[in-house]
């Protein structure tokens, strides 16, 4: 494992080593570099990524509930993960454990996994982040490398493959041509927090590059929950002909977490720092090591078609001793999947009709080992098994403009998938599994002005389980859990008139055999196993409002932005739970910020979050209860080149419970809780050089 640092730290040094200083030495015959050009600007895209505007332009073509979040809306303040990044994004709810560890969820996916991720389909540039089973973690994402996030929620996310429930979420990197020119940034803050960052832009020629590296290291909140981290990001775009480009990305990480654990409620609310029952004594923690290689080719073909074809492929290292119960997990996994993607606009019958259509497919195989927990380091081997996943997606989808204004968006996608065990030590255990389905989706977009948009749409999704869900023993071979299914309407409108901004969703999902916590009994042979039928509704609201403006002076800007999600999420006629609510997450999340900035260059931005009260159990007997925090954020650019930036959260130093594991009932273990963070204030200096 150790020799995946080695190779970060040769490979990320050799990286940022390389200046812009090219000068041509003809007389030793030296191959050099043209000297760096800084011409474009931060909204610059190129044919394998798209700027920001043109990227948003695209996915306001979705009839149905999708955001754009653009890096700088989180630049100056200190952002580690998606409750940073993602917050003010309505439908969106992501609640920190620790580190960048969150409970991510949209429209209810994944509520009962108390760990990492599912029901999500999480990329980064396009790419799958998640493992192949369909099981992710957040650690590597760097926040600091992100041009922009794309939020596709549901059966929107069709294009890269996601067959879930919650959709996708796509972490678009920086490139040489979207950031230009070097920069360096520090921060420091609360729980002995430092991070710096330095990250290169260049463009030469028809090829831009872009570098990124970043160290952090965090004694964290809690006891036992210190953070180290190197994450490095870069990727080399150059143009093979005035009609296809090519661009390569490179991502390495090591991290170093430890783990706090989860307490009880009344520790969580009244004594919050100390780790979990157990923590420090089997020094829990999640380590990786980690190398992502991948290419995207864009061909323009003609004037009005574009064909996309890539590859990737991601080496990963986990150890990840936790309880005693469990032990030790120790794995080796290595996924690579190809993708293609032909889309284009053209004229049919006299009218508009933008197509597409592709091909994702994605492999893995991890080399997953469990030992006995001896005080955080490898006992006795207690496991050891080969997991395969196999994934393949076909899909289409076409709007035709029956009018200007008048859209229907029809699409479809075909996905098969397997799931194969190999147990090396108890061979009456192997077992594979095939999932496939049928998604159809069909939707309207009807757009009165430029500015304004009204939707509806009905879509299938389709959700295997993962290895968590499938080897939970009991059983001979697989855990017989099944996919997950479900249809769901949407109807919404997003837009814009005079100061106000809106983009507004209401939903309704129909769900067979979600993925929830039972008592073990007749017909239900494992804890986690597939309900009868579910229903998850919500509204989603994103409003903003530029204030004052007949008041203020020219340059001044003063905007309020709100974010609330209503999230009513319930069993129907249930053999165990009758028509109770499934626990998991507040029905009301609501997050604001009030931000003015001068015309001089200086902000100062007051935010604040409101969560109710939320079902711990699915007997609906504990709950969490509600909270609400203020945080104050402010920047000034010293001159066009420094900025400086503070950050300060929960002011209030208000104790509540961030989030928390789902349980069946409160028979058994109850400390299932994670605390939120006391008061934190965290500083930053931007450099560009």
């Amino acid at each position: 494992m150790r020799s995946s640092t080695l190779l970060l730290g040769a490979l990320c040094g050799s990286a940022l080593a390389a200046t812009p200083s090219y000068a041509e030495d003809t007389s030793s015959g030296s191959i050099t570099l043209p000297p760096v050009v800084v011409t474009a600007d931060r909204d610059t895209g190129t044919k394998t990524v798209p700027s920001n505007a043109d990227a948003e332009r695209t996915i306001k073509r979705t009839p149905g509930g999708v955001a754009v979040v653009d890096a700088e809306d989180f630049e100056d303040s200190y952002t580690l993960n998606f409750e940073d990044t993602l917050a003010l994004t309505p439908g969106v709810y992501a609640q920190k454990r620790y580190g960048e560890e969150v409970r991510l969820s949209i429209r209810g996916s994944g509520l009962s996994r108390g760990f990492h991720l599912r029901g999500l389909t999480l990329l980064q540039d396009g790419i799958p982040f998640n493992l192949a089973d369909g099981a992710a973690d957040f650690q590597e994402a760097d926040t600091l490398a992100f041009q922009r996030l794309e939020v596709f929620k549901g059966a929107n996310a069709l294009q890269f493959g996601s067959t879930t429930l919650g959709g996708a979420v796509n972490m678009v990197t920086k490139t040489g041509r979207s950031q230009p020119g070097h920069q360096v940034r520090f921060e420091v803050g609360s729980n002995t927090t430092f991070r710096a960052n330095a990250q290169s832009g260049y463009v030469f020629g028809n090829s831009d590059l872009f570098l990124s590296l970043t160290g952090t290291t965090s004694q964290g909140f809690r006891e036992h929950d210190d953070q180290k981290s190197v994450k490095f990001n870069g990727n080399f775009g150059t143009a093979l002909s005035n009609a296809a480009e090519t661009r390569f990305y490179l991502s390495a990480n090591v991290i170093d977490q430890e783990l706090p654990g989860s307490v009880s409620r009344s520790d969580a609310l009244n004594n919050p720092k100390p780790a979990g029952r157990g923590v420090i004594a089997s020094d829990q923690k999640r380590d990786i090591r980690s190398i992502r290689v991948s290419n995207k080719t864009t061909f323009e073909i003609g004037d009005d078609d574009t064909l996309d074809v890539g590859a990737f492929i991601s080496v990963k290292e986990l150890f990840h001793p936790i309880t005693p119960f469990v032990g030790v997990i120790d794995q080796e996994s290595t996924d690579y999947g190809v993708f293609a993607q032909a889309s284009g606009e053209h004229q049919l019958a006299g009218h508009r009709n933008i197509y597409r259509v592709g091909l994702t497919t994605q492999f893995g195989k991890v080399k997953a080992k469990r030992f006995a927990n001896v005080g955080g380091s490898r006992g006795a081997l207690t496991a050891n098994a080969d997991q395969y996943s196999r994934n393949i997606a076909l899909y289409g989808e076409n709007s035709f403009f029956v009018t200007p204004e008048w859209a229907v968006v029809t699409g479809a996608q075909l996905s098969w998938s397997e799931r194969e065990y190999t147990d090396l030590l108890r061979p009456t255990e192997d077992d594979t599994k095939t999932f496939s389905s049928f998604n159809p989706k069909i939707g309207v977009l009807y757009e009165p002005t430029t500015d304004m948009q009204f939707f509806a749409n009905v879509s299938r999704s389709h959700e295997p389980p993962t290895f968590s869900e499938l080897t939970q023993g009991g059983t001979v071979g697989f855990t017989p859990v099944e996919a997950q299914e479900a249809w769901t309407t949407e109807i919404g409108t997003r837009g814009e008139a005079g100061a106000f901004m809106w983009d507004i969703s209401a939903y309704r999902a129909w769900i067979d055999g979600e993925m929830l916590q039972f008592t073990r009994g007749p017909g239900i042979p494992a804890t986690t196993f597939n309900a009868q039928d579910t229903i998850h509704q919500g509204v989603e609201v994103g409003l903003t409002a530029r204030l004052a403006e007949d008041f203020l002076s020219s340059g001044d800007h003063l905007q309020w932005r709100n974010a609330y999600t209503f999230s009513d999420y319930f069993f129907d006629g249930d053999v165990q739970f009758g028509d109770n609510d499934i626990a998991g997450q507040p029905k009301h999340f609501y997050q604001s910020e009030l931000r003015y900035d001068h015309a001089d260059g200086w902000h100062a931005a007051l935010d604040w979050e409101l969560a109710s009260d939320a079902d711990v159990d699915f007997a609906n007997t504990l709950n969490a209860p509600g909270y609400g925090i203020v945080g104050f954020n402010a920047g000034v650019d010293v001159t066009q080149s420094v900025n400086v930036y503070l950050d300060a959260r929960n002011l209030l130093d208000q104790e509540f419970i961030s989030t928390f594991s789902t349980i069946v009932n409160t028979a058994g273990n109850t400390s299932v809780f994670y605390p939120g963070e006391g008061r934190q204030v965290f500083a930053g200096i931007r450099v560009k050089l």
